[in-house]
This record gives C-alpha cells, sequence and structure tokens, in this order.
C-alpha cells in the first residue's frame, strides 16, 4: 500500500516523491527505507511495523512484515488500484462528501458512515465504495467518479456496471456523483445528451418516484394525448414513465456544490439521450447531503416549484394542440389554467356555495379540505359565473397556487395529490 503511519500522521510515499526532483527521487526512497527498516513505519490499520519496499515487479509500497498482513491493509489496495484511473480530485471529493456525511452520526443514531474498504474489510470484498452509510439498516455504495468522457468511455461504463452489480448483489443501493457538469443539454427540444457512461449512472430516488406519480396521473386524464409529443421529443420508441436522477458534484477549491438533473432515459443506443424533465439546478453540499431515510439529494422548495411549472407547461402544451383543432372544428377555445385544473381528483360532488365567503376562507388560509374540494369543483363547473362575483379564473388560479399546501392535512388522498401536483 502507499500510505503509512509516520510520527503521528499518516504519510503517503507517493505525494512525497511527487514533492522531490528527479534527482532528489533516490534520496528520499532511501530515507524512508531507513525510518521503515528502523521501526518508525507503521499500518495505519493494525499498527504493526511496515517496510518499504521498491522493487521491480511492482511500484514502490510500504508492506507488512512477512506473514504480518492485516484484512484492512488488503483492502486497502484493493479499493488503491480500483481508483487509479480517477484523477486527483477524486480524493478532495470523497473527502468532503464523507466529512459532511460522518458529522451527521452525532445526531442520528442509526446512522453509520465510513470508508467502503475499511467497512467491508473482513468480508474481502471484490469492489469497494468510495464511502459506505447504513440508515435504520439500509445500506448504501456512495461512490465518486471523474474522468467521464468519450475516451475510454467503454471502459469505464463496463467497470460501472460490474460495481453497480456487485454492490446489487451486496444489498446496496448505489449513489454515483460525476465530476463537474459532462452533461449537454438542448432543453429546447427536451434533450439530455449523455455519454453512455453517464447513462448508467442516473439512479432511482425518492423524488423521483414523486416525479412519476405527478406524470402518471398527468398521463392517465388525458389517455389520448402523447405526453413526449406534445414537448416535440424525437425518442428511440416507446418510454415509461421512469424518472431518474443525475448527480454533478463540482469543485472549487475545498468547496463542492451539486447540479440535480430530472430525466427520463431513452432507448439504450448511441448517440445517448434522455427526456429532460426539469432544467436542472444547483444546491450547496451541507443541503444535498442531509440524510433522513436516505440522502436528501434534493431542494424541497425547487422540486415543488418545478413540478409547477411543469403541470403549468404541459397544460400550455394542451390548450396549444387544442387550438389547432379548434381553429379547425371552430370549437369555443379552453384557457390552459382550465386544463391544469382538470387533473384534480374527479369524485367531488358540486354543491351550491357562497363563493365570495369561500373566497375569504381561501384568502385567509381558514377553508377546510372538504371545503377546498367542493369550491375546486364548483370553479370547474361554473366558471362562467365567476365574473359576477367581481373574480376570474386567473385570479382565484393565483389565490390557489398561494394557498396550496397550507390550507390541507399533506396526509389525505386530496392534500397529497395537490402537494405533489403543485408543491408545498
Amino acid at each position: 500500500m502507499d500510505i503509512a503511519q509516520y510520527e503521528g500522521t499518516v504519510v503517503n510515499i507517493n505525494t512525497e516523491l511527487s514533492k522531490s526532483s528527479e534527482s532528489d527521487r533516490a534520496r528520499t526512497i532511501e530515507k524512508y527505507r531507513r525510518i521503515a527498516e528502523k521501526g518508525a513505519m507503521s499500518c495505519p490499520f493494525c499498527n504493526e511495523k511496515l517496510q518499504l519496499r521498491a522493487g521491480e515487479v511492482r511500484e514502490i509500497h510500504f508492506a507488512h512484515l512477512k506473514g504480518k498482513s492485516c484484512q484492512e491493509a488488503d483492502a486497502y489496495d484493493t479499493y488503491r488500484n480500483q481508483t487509479q484511473r480517477e484523477n486527483k480530485k477524486h480524493s478532495v471529493i470523497k473527502e468532503i462528501i464523507y466529512t459532511e456525511l460522518k458529522s451527521q452520526e452525532i445526531i442520528k443514531p442509526d446512522l453509520k458512515v465510513e470508508y467502503g474498504y475499511k467497512e467491508k474489510a473482513a468480508e474481502k470484498w471484490k469492489h469497494y465504495p468510495d464511502i459506505y452509510m447504513n440508515k435504520n439498516g439500509r445500506e448504501f455504495a456512495i461512490s465518486v467518479i471523474t474522468n467521464v468522457h468519450n475516451i475510454g468511455d467503454e471502459k469505464v461504463v463496463k467497470t460501472i456496471n460490474k460495481r453497480n452489480r456487485y454492490f446489487e448483489e451486496k444489498g446496496l443501493k448505489s449513489i454515483w456523483f460525476v465530476e463537474d457538469r459532462e452533461l449537454a443539454d438542448d432543453y429546447e427540444h427536451r434533450v439530455l445528451h449523455l455519454w453512455e457512461a453517464e447513462y448508467d449512472l442516473a439512479i432511482k430516488t425518492e423524488e423521483d418516484q414523486i416525479w412519476d406519480q405527478l406524470i402518471n396521473d398527468i398521463v392517465d386524464e388525458f389517455p389520448n394525448e402523447k405526453l413526449l409529443d406534445l414537448f416535440h421529443y424525437k425518442a428511440y420508441g416507446p418510454m415509461d414513465v421512469d424518472v431518474r436522477s443525475l448527480y454533478y458534484v463540482h469543485s472549487t477549491g475545498d468547496e463542492i456544490s451539486f447540479s440535480v438533473y430530472r430525466l427520463i432515459l431513452d432507448e439504450k443506443q448511441s448517440p445517448y439521450r434522455a427526456f429532460a424533465v426539469t432544467r436542472g439546478y444547483r444546491m450547496h453540499m451541507s443541503n444535498a447531503l442531509i440524510v433522513r431515510d436516505e440522502i436528501l439529494l434534493s431542494d424541497k422548495q425547487r422540486e415543488d416549484a418545478d413540478r409547477i411549472d411543469f403541470v403549468n407547461e404541459v397544460a400550455r402544451k394542451l390548450e396549444q394542440a387544442r387550438e389547432v383543432e379548434q381553429a379547425a372544428a371552430k370549437v369555443p377555445e379552453l384557457s390552459y389554467k382550465e386544463v391544469a385544473v382538470t387533473a384534480l381528483p374527479k369524485a367531488i360532488e358540486v354543491a351550491d356555495i357562497d363563493v365570495l365567503e369561500y373566497m375569504e376562507k381561501l384568502n385567509h388560509l381558514r377553508i377546510s379540505e372538504s371545503e377546498a374540494k367542493t369550491l375546486f369543483k364548483y370553479m370547474k363547473k361554473h366558471r362562467s359565473d365567476l365574473g359576477d362575483y367581481g373574480l376570474s379564473f386567473a385570479d382565484v388560479m393565483r389565490t390557489i397556487n398561494y394557498a396550496l399546501g397550507k390550507i390541507m392535512d399533506p396526509k389525505s388522498e386530496f392534500g397529497w395529490w395537490i402537494l405533489n401536483t403543485f408543491g408545498n
């Protein structure tokens, strides 16, 4: 291995050699060889004495005395070989993520965070994640990958797939962070262009499941409409609603931030692509790495706002499509806001109500769930009468968008649908 404990700190022999000129290299090697011979270098895992070896078969490394090797040192060597393809930022990003997650152990007794090779050394794994996390019995393999580009991409793809399968067999959920933003987006056409490696790094999170529910509700509400066609996305073939995430990590000195993208993968063929559900957004590491049942990896307010935007955009697309039909059929046109509200639950009975009284309750956030249901249904059926009360449909919708999430119980069936359609 390339590390050893010396004078209370961990020394990396390769780092030490990088500080030396070519002419001083032999002198540096001899220096640490003699220090090790006198018993001053020890294993950072088991504290056994180490020797420095610089033979022709293997690169320079520290080694246990014959018969004294330990499991963690062997695991470290396996991990070190695994990460040789990564660039210098890999270890920096890994350490920052590790430190942020590790600090949460103090306030979360059911959370355990450790380096992958240290946690699973006794099991002698073939592959180790950069970081191992256990939250209330759920195990996660957290990995950072750098140098994702076209050159050598096929080799990276095989490596990623091999590790993903291995971690899955071991019962761990994989979470990948990609260094820097390799993704090329053409949001005008809702296309995300990907390397094959990126395609295989897209993961499924709890937030993606909420997006699945929203999009499936829209598809169910408008069964005769093809959602991707509304956005003019040119798919390779039929695409199921399966929203996934890609996470890019950006490092500047000791600071890192994350980019979050929600997408639906197209068929796996070159050139690799996906439908862009959102534009993506950046968030600070301390917010992204909050651990609940799993790592948060999202900004809840931003996700809710993106869902509102998505519903409204679908509504506008539907209105545009219907305008074309209406122009030919001479059918009265519909407001896109009216189209959006048709996605609300249908099982709401219509009743005669005092609209002004209900609107006052809505404005003051004092409306009950049953009253909210009645108001929604009434507006949908009697929208043409709202002018009699000095109201417009747009005014009502603005009030509703402001009040959503504040006037109902999110655990109720009606509240759950609204919150996950329009956000908190």
